[in-house]
């Protein structure tokens, strides 16, 4: 790889790409920028140079769908301006979405046109083609055309947001981008319906999540102890949890709510009441679907204690909506627990699971149904379920009888329940209720009883009817997992209820009961026992129950001051807990600020250190860069110099010694080569023109003759021309005047009419035609004096600018003037310094002179192109001297030089000065 300051500035670059593009090579204009872009140049560069480069970078890679260029692309830029300007990478990213979003959208219009557009005849359903394509492949046209179309674009949009979540993700500079990129990830699933994707965006999601708290220790990761991340976190997984209700994948829901729980519990902040019953409200429907009433109800009952008291959001529709799903919930739990010699093992693995369900409803312990009923009562729901409904609880847990349950709950269910969509979903599991209780009151009264009386008792109304069959297998069921002690006899249509005293199944519901089973006497059994010996003691030595109730007296006057003095001391423990509480936290979130305070000081140390450093390295390289560039421009203009003198004079000298020799010995050796040139133009150009004129000449003398002839015939053919023309015209003439004057005829016979028309309307209007003719003369009049007058203003207006424009250009001459007198009198000082400076020189020469004649003759030598031809030998010291004496009565400008002294050289840009 080339050295980094040979590589190209990214304008350099961008605008070589532009070219690309302009000669229809896309491919190779991506290529640039990609090999540019991950050069090691590019890591020092500014975001302002950077943006327009990436977005053209962008906009390529989405035009030919290059996915892989494109994460590698960004991944660079992320590096570059994580640190200086992280907004640019939004605004690129925004911008590049979309444009994918643009051409999914122009996909899908294309094709419904092409669909459309295809049909050629309407009144033909279908074609042979279609049909034999359909009996191969099963699809539509529609679908083939969606996916040659429209499914490579989506397939690339969704790689655009899962490599952009991949780049951004566990980075504080991007985390708000991160979460709108979530956000727009989750439209695009719910818009275009893509459950696949979607489930695969909740595990990236749900990964990167996790991975926060492993890479916590790195720089520029995300910190869940900051309140605004958690927030934004908690906002986007809400987001995801309402999507996918609506796309009814309730296994994310499950996931996204166990995020969102561990979110809340990260948090510093309160959890807004409408967040909190957006949550509760959709664990409502995963525990529907999970088909858990226990904690199906629970929900229901946390989302009422969320919004019952939010008035100003929830109408009392709603609100009264959500007590009917509270009651209706509650009451349909089963009421019996199954036995413990039954589906021990589903008992074990079903704990973890109500533990997990146990810590998404924010509950200290499971909840029961008899804390259910509990709740429903103490917390006043009943008073704002619908009045149609509110019966429903006395009759199923006060007045339950199982020979009128089912005849008095009718009504309800089929007026009430099956026909409100809201709350039947309830009706099956609450006549499950009812069927269990009524077994298991039949069980406390009968020891057996035939089937047909309990089919009788269990009629329910449309469309909760059981069948025989039904209500039997209900029961099996039941007894297969412990909940019922029965056997049914075939033979003799009956169910037989089996007395175990150690059975450990039992109700768990605080209703009505008829009498106590055999299971609850042996459960009583010690208990009893226990009060009747009490009482007969208490017969029998009455005594030693008076002594005992003394000793019980003291007893609780003792534990009443001691109660009283542990209050106190307790009530003391509890002030000095809660003040060193208070100080506790007092001093961790000092800490915690000092702490803050001083990581956001060194956040912004070492942000300045950075920011000093890429300048400074970025001042060196361009140092290095303009330096190099220099002597490689210097070298370049030297070897190009070297090589023209050497090609124009023809020197058989190497380009190596024409780049050491002196600057003005080459200038002198490119001036002569131009002479020479100049004199060798200037013969070739008289030859060529001393050629052409004679051949001009004679083709003159040749052309003469021809030309006499030429004019003869075209003068005989203009006069032919002429005379036609003429004969045509004076036709034409005629017949238009014969024409006019039989038009003329027929007009004269209605000019009496039109006379008589003509003066009776002028009689019938002159006076309105004067009028009118007065106005117009009037409005002229006005017209022309505002006319002159504008025209006054504008010339004034004109007459002042010219004024003003005649003094500034006087003044400017002035200046001008000025100027040129003072660039005048600097050429003066100049020629006088000249002068001065030859007269100085022609001293120092004549002075050599002397000391040469003074001194021993030598040979001395002189180089060929200074040498006369005239002269074989060097002149004498006598003659040399004569020459160089000066000229008397003669300025220093004038002084004669010597004829054999050496050429001045005179740099170009004075000579024209010294003229």
């Amino acid at each position: 790889m080339a050295p980094p300051y040979n590589q190209p500035r990214p304008e350099v670059v961008l605008r070589r790409a532009e070219e690309l593009i302009n000669v229809g090579q896309p491919v190779t204009a991506l290529d640039t920028l990609y090999e540019a872009l991950t050069s090691k140049r590019l890591r020092n560069a500014n975001a302002a140079s950077t943006e327009p480069f990436i977005r053209k970078f962008a906009e390529l890679c989405v035009e030919q769908r290059r996915g892989k260029q494109l994460k590698d692309g960004l991944m660079q830029y992320r590096n570059i301006v994580q640190h200086t300007s992280p907004e640019s990478l939004g605004a690129v990213v925004e911008t590049m979405l979309e444009n994918i979003t643009q051409r999914v959208t122009e996909a899908q219009r294309n094709v419904e046109q092409s669909a459309v557009g295809s049909i050629e005849d309407l009144d033909e359903a279908e074609t042979p083609e279609n049909m034999i394509l359909s009996l191969v492949s099963g699809e539509q046209n529609r679908d083939r055309a969606d996916r040659a179309v429209v499914t490579p674009w989506l397939k690339f949009l969704w790689e655009a947001y899962r490599n952009l979540l991949d780049i951004l993700r566990n980075n504080v500079r991007f985390e708000t981008l991160y979460q709108r990129i979530s956000n727009k990830a989750i439209d695009f699933c719910r818009t275009y319906e893509r459950k696949t994707e979607f489930h695969r965006l909740c595990e990236l999601l749900r990964n990167h999540l996790q991975t926060i708290a492993k890479y916590a220790h790195q720089q520029n990761s995300v910190n869940l102890s900051n309140p605004e991340t958690v927030q934004l976190f908690l906002d986007t997984h809400f987001h995801q949890l309402n999507t996918a209700t609506e796309m009814e994948l309730w296994q994310e829901c499950f996931f996204a709510i166990e995020d969102i729980h561990s979110l809340i519990q990260q948090s510093k902040r309160p959890i807004k009441p409408q967040a909190m019953a957006n949550y509760f409200e959709k664990l409502t429907r995963i525990m529907y679907v999970a088909k858990n009433p226990l904690f199906l109800a629970a929900a229901w009952h946390r989302y009422y204690n969320f919004i019952h008291r939010q008035t100003k959001i929830f109408t009392e529709e709603q609100l009264q909506s959500v007590a009917n799903n509270v009651l209706l919930s509650t009451l349909a739990v089963p009421i019996i627990k199954s036995s413990s010699r039954v589906l021990s093992t589903a008992a074990k693995e079903n704990k973890h699971r109500t533990q997990r369900f146990t810590n998404l409803l924010f509950l200290s312990s499971a909840p029961t149904r008899v804390s259910l009923i509990s709740d429903l009562v103490g917390n006043d729901v009943l008073a704002r379920v619908s009045p149609e409904l509110r019966p429903l609880y006395d009759l199923v847990e006060e007045q339950f009888h199982p020979l009128s349950i089912c005849k008095k709950l009718s009504p309800v269910l089929s007026e009430q329940i099956a026909t409100n969509d809201d709350v039947s979903k309830y009706g099956t599991l609450l006549c499950n209720v009812i069927l269990t209780r009524l077994l298991q009151q039949l069980s406390q009264v009968y020891t057996s009883v035939q089937l047909d009386f309990i089919f009788r008792l269990a009629r329910f109304p449309a469309p909760y009817t059981m069948s025989a069959a039904d209500i039997e297998r209900f029961i099996m069921h039941g007894a297969r997992r412990g909940e019922f002690q029965l056997r049914i006899d075939h033979q003799s249509r009956s169910a037989v209820f089996d007395t175990d005293p150690f059975d450990s199944s039992q109700s768990l519901s605080n209703g009505a009961q008829l009498q106590a089973s055999p299971s609850d006497l042996m459960r009583s059994q010690l208990s009893s026992l226990a009060i009747c010996l009490s009482n007969a003691q208490r017969v029998a030595c009455p005594e030693f129950v008076a002594e005992k109730h003394a000793q019980k007296a003291a007893a609780v006057t003792t534990a009443l001051q001691a109660m009283a003095e542990e209050h106190r001391m307790a009530n003391a423990r509890k002030l000095v807990i809660d003040r060193r509480k208070e100080i506790i936290e007092n001093a961790l979130a000092r800490k915690e600020r000092t702490e803050t305070r001083e990581r956001m000081i060194r956040i912004q140390r070492e942000q300045e250190m950075e920011r000093e450093r890429l300048a400074e390295e970025q001042r060196r390289r361009e140092a290095e860069r303009m330096q190099k560039e220099r002597d490689a421009i210097q070298r370049a203009e030297a070897k190009k110099l070297a090589e023209s003198i050497k090609l124009k004079a023809g020197l058989n000298v190497s380009i190596d010694e024409l780049e050491t020799m002196d600057t003005s010995r080459l200038l002198e050796m490119q001036v002569e080569q131009i002479e020479k040139e100049k004199q060798d133009m200037q013969s070739r150009v008289k030859v060529l023109g001393r050629r052409m004129d004679h051949a001009e000449r004679a083709c003159r003398q040749n052309e003469k003759p021809l030309l006499e002839d030429d004019y003869e015939k075209q003068k005989k053919a203009d006069s032919e021309n002429y005379a036609s023309a003429r004969k045509a015209q004076l036709e034409q003439s005629r017949e238009k005047h014969q024409s006019d004057l039989a038009q003329k005829k027929r007009f004269q016979r209605m000019f009496d009419d039109f006379n008589a028309v003509r003066t009776q309307l002028d009689e019938g209007r002159s006076a309105a035609l004067a009028a009118e003719r007065k106005r117009v003369r009037d409005e002229l009049t006005e017209a022309r004096d505002a006319r002159i007058a504008e025209y006054r203003l504008m010339r004034a207006e004109k007459d002042a600018a010219e004024a003003k424009e005649r003094a500034e250009r006087e003044e400017r001459e002035a200046r001008e003037e000025k100027a040129k007198a003072a660039k005048a009198a600097e050429l003066a000082q100049l020629r006088e310094e000249l002068a001065a400076q030859r007269a100085r020189d022609d001293e120092a020469l004549n002075r050599r002179l002397e000391r040469e004649a003074k001194a021993p003759a030598k040979t001395k030598y002189v180089p060929p192109s200074r040498r006369q031809g005239t002269e074989s030998a060097s002149p004498s010291p006598v003659a040399s001297s004569a020459r160089s004496t000066p000229v008397p009565n003669a300025t220093p400008a004038e002084s004669p030089r010597p004829a054999d002294g050496p050429k001045r050289y005179v740099p170009p840009s004075l000579r024209h000065k010294m003229q």
